[in-house]
C-alpha cells in the first residue's frame, strides 16, 4: 500500500507539470501574437531565456515523476507477481502440502496464478494509484485554475465531485455482471477441465459428444455476458464524459461570462478547457477501472482463502503422528509418453460406417471364442525405453487373471496396449483372433471396459457419475453396482444417488472415490474388464469385497485385474507375474508359491509388511 500510495503521489506530480505546461504555452503562443495575457497568467516569463527554462523544467519533472513510477510499479508488480505466484505454485505441487484440504479446482488454481495474481498486482499499481490520485486532483485543479477563474474551478470540483455520484446507479450492476462473467469463466473453465481429465471415462460411457454440446452451450453463455461486460463499461464511459464535458462546457461559460473583458478573456477560457479534461482524465480512468477493481477484490480474496488454508494445511501435516500425504501414495510403472492418454480425440465415423462398426462389435461381443493371446510382443517407449519383450501368453474368454509385479514391471504398459491406449508393439497381440492394432477405438471401447485407480470423478451427484452418458439406467440396476463394491451405506447416508459429489470427488476418500469408478465400469457390462490399479486406495475392509467380485465378475466375463497389491488376485484362475518388461512366472496362486520364485517373495514380503502394520 505504501508503494501505491507513492505512486499516486508521482503520478499527481506528473501531472502538475503537464497542467501546468498548457496556461505556459497558452500565455507564450498570446504574447507572440500580441495579445494581452489574463493577469492569472503574469507569472509566466516572457523572456526568451526564462521562459525556455521554465518550460524545461515542467517537462524535466514530468518525465523524471514518469521514469521513478515507471520504476516503483515495475519493482512493486513483480514481487507481488513472484511472490503470489510461488505461493499458490506450492498449494499445487508442495508434498507435505494437504490439497485435498483446499478444495479448488485446478483450473481455477490455474486462473488465480496467472489472470488472478494479475489483477491483483493492478489493483495495487493502477486503482489504487488512481483512486488517491483522483483525491489529490482536486487539490490541483484548485491550484491551477483558481487563479484564472474561481467559479470555474468551483465548477469543475463539483463534477469531479458528481461524476461518481452520477455512474453509480449502473455501476452496480456492471460489477454485478462482471462478478458473473467471473463465475461463468471459472465454470466453464472448470467444466473444460473435468471433460478433459476425464476424456477417457467419457469414450469408454460414450459421454464425450453430450460434454462437448454441454461445453458449447455454456461458452456461448460466457460468450454473451463478456459482450453484457463491454457493454457495461461502455455505458459507465458515456455517462463519465457526459458529466465531464457538461462541467467543462459550464467552466468555460462562467469564464466568458464572469472573466477579464477583451482578448485575455479568450486565452483563460482555452486554459479552463484545455486544462479541465487533463485534470479530469485520472478520474475517467477510474471509472474504467472501477468494474476490474471490483473484480481484483474478489480474486485477492480467494487467493488468500487458498493460501490460509495451505497455511493450514502445513500445520495439520507437520502434526505429530500425521503422516505426508505422498507416503500414501501407490507408484505407478507408466511412462511419460503414457500419462498424455487425455489428448486422445477419437475421429467421428459417419452414420452409416457407425452402424456396421457397431453390428461387427456386436458379433465379437457374443463370441464364446472371445480370448486375448499374445506372441513375441514387445513394446517400446518413443524414448528408447523397453517397456515389454517378447511376451507370449493365452487369456480365456471367461476367468479371472491376475497381473503382477513391482513398479516398472510393465503392468500399465500393457494395459494400454490391451486398451488401445498405446499403439506401435511389435509382435501379436489379438483379442477373439483379431489384432488389437486393427481394432478401431470404437470397437476396442464396446468391447472392454478400464477403471484405473486415477479414473476421474466428475461434479455433481452419485448418480450422473455412474451414467455420465445418461443412459437411463434403473434406480435398481445402479443401487445393485452400488450394493457389489460395498457403497451401499455410504450411498444411504449421504442422501441417496441424488447425494451431490465434489469437484473430482473432493467429498469421498480416495478409496471410495475407486469403488464408486468401479461400480460404474459394472453397469457396462462388457465381455473383458481391465482394473489397473483399480483398487489401490481401498482400506483392507474392503479389499475382501471388491476381490470376491472380481472372481465372481470372472465367470460371465475375462477379468485382468493389474494390480502391485497379490491379495487381490490370490483366488484368481490365474497370475502372470512380470519382472522388468519379461513373463517370469504364471500359474495358479498355489503352484506359484510352491514354486517359490519372485511371486512367492513378494508376497512373502507383502504379508510381512502388512503384518507390522
Amino acid at each position: 500500500m505504501g508503494a501505491s500510495l507513492l505512486l499516486a503521489l508521482l503520478q499527481t506530480i506528473g501531472a502538475l507539470a503537464e497542467v501546468l505546461l498548457l496556461p505556459v504555452a497558452i500565455a507564450a503562443v498570446g504574447r507572440s501574437l500580441g495579445l494581452p495575457v489574463p493577469h492569472a497568467l503574469a507569472w509566466v516569463p516572457g523572456r526568451p531565456g526564462p521562459l525556455a527554462a521554465l518550460i524545461g523544467g515542467l517537462i524535466l519533472v514530468r518525465l523524471l515523476a514518469q521514469a521513478v513510477a515507471r520504476s516503483v510499479s515495475a519493482r512493486l508488480a513483480d514481487g507481488m507477481g513472484k511472490a503470489l505466484s510461488q505461493a499458490l505454485y506450492l498449494s499445487v505441487f508442495d508434498p507435505n502440502a494437504q490439497k485435498e484440504d483446499l478444495g479448488v479446482p485446478a483450473q481455477t488454481l490455474a486462473r488465480l496464478s496467472t489472470e488472478g495474481v494479475k489483477s491483483v498486482v493492478s489493483y495495487f499499481t493502477a486503482y489504487i494509484p488512481a483512486l488517491v490520485q483522483t483525491a489529490l486532483m482536486l487539490v490541483v485543479t484548485l491550484v491551477v485554475l483558481l487563479p484564472v477563474s474561481p467559479l470555474a474551478a468551483v465548477i469543475v470540483v463539483i463534477g469531479m465531485v458528481a461524476l461518481p455520484l452520477a455512474s453509480k446507479p449502473t455501476m452496480g450492476e456492471n460489477i454485478k455482471v462482471q462478478l458473473g462473467q467471473l463465475r461463468k469463466y471459472d465454470k466453464v473453465g472448470v467444466h473444460f477441465e473435468h471433460a478433459l481429465r476425464g476424456l477417457n471415462t467419457l469414450k469408454i460411457f460414450g459421454a464425450d459428444q453430450r460434454q462437448a454440446d454441454d461445453l458449447a452451450e455454456e461458452s456461448e453463455g460466457f460468450r454473451r455476458i463478456t459482450m453484457g461486460v463491454l457493454a457495461g463499461q461502455l455505458r459507465s464511459l458515456i455517462k463519465a464524459d457526459v458529466v465531464i464535458y457538461t462541467s467543462l462546457i459550464l467552466a468555460v461559460a462562467a469564464t466568458v461570462l464572469i472573466g477579464q473583458d477583451g482578448p485575455s478573456r479568450m486565452l483563460s477560457c482555452l486554459v479552463v478547457a484545455l486544462a479541465g479534461v487533463r485534470l479530469f482524465a485520472p478520474e475517467r480512468q477510474l471509472v474504467y477501472m472501477m468494474h476490474s477493481g471490483m473484480v481484483a477484490i474478489k480474486q485477492g480474496k480467494a487467493i488468500d482463502d487458498i493460501l490460509q488454508a495451505r497455511q493450514g494445511g502445513d500445520e495439520k501435516s507437520a502434526a505429530p503422528g500425521t503422516a505426508p500425504e505422498s507416503c500414501k501414495s501407490t507408484g505407478s510403472d507408466v511412462a511419460p509418453e503414457a500419462s498424455l492418454e487425455t489428448s486422445e480425440v477419437a475421429v467421428r465415423e459417419s452414420d452409416s460406417e457407425s452402424a456396421s462398426k457397431q453390428a461387427d462389435q456386436a458379433d465379437m461381443s457374443g463370441d464364446d471364442s472371445l480370448g486375448i493371446s499374445a506372441r513375441d510382443l514387445t513394446y517400446t517407449y518413443p524414448d528408447g525405453f523397453q517397456a515389454l519383450t517378447d511376451l507370449n501368453f493365452d487369456l480365456p474368454a471367461r476367468g479371472h487373471v491376475g497381473l503382477v509385479g513391482a513398479s516398472g514391471s510393465g503392468k500399465s504398459t500393457l494395459a494400454g496396449l490391451l486398451s488401445g491406449r498405446l499403439q506401435g508393439y511389435a509382435g501379436e497381440l489379438t483379442i477373439g483372433g483379431r489384432q488389437i492394432s486393427d481394432l478401431s477405438r470404437e470397437d476396442l471401447v464396446g468391447l472392454q471396459t478400464v477403471v484405473r485407480g486415477t479414473d476421474h470423478l466428475f461434479t455433481g451427484t452419485i448418480r450422473s457419475n455412474l451414467d455420465p452418458a445418461g443412459l437411463g439406467y434403473s434406480d435398481w440396476e445402479l443401487q445393485d453396482a452400488l450394493d457389489q463394491v460395498g457403497l451401499t451405506g455410504l450411498v444411504q447416508s449421504k442422501g441417496g444417488l441424488d447425494a451431490p459429489i465434489d469437484p473430482e470427488g473432493g467429498n469421498l476418500s480416495g478409496g471410495q472415490r475407486q469403488r464408486l469408478s468401479i461400480a460404474r465400469g459394472l453397469l457396462r457390462r462388457s465381455p473383458v474388464y481391465i482394473f489397473d490399479e483399480a483398487t489401490s486406495a481401498v482400506d483392507r475392509e474392503h479389499d475382501a469385497t471388491l476381490a470376491a467380485l472380481m472372481d465372481a465378475l470372472g465367470k460371465e466375463s475375462l477379468v485382468l485385474t493389474i494390480t502391485h497389491r497379490l491379495a487381490g488376485v490370490r483366488n484368481a484362475d490365474s497370475i502372470l507375474f512380470l519382472q522388468k518388461g519379461r513373463l517370469a512366472e504364471s500359474g495358479g496362486f498355489r503352484e506359484l508359491m510352491d514354486a517359490g520364485g519372485g511371486f512367492a517373495a513378494q508376497w512373502k514380503e507383502q504379508a510381512q509388511y502388512e503384518d507390522g502394520e
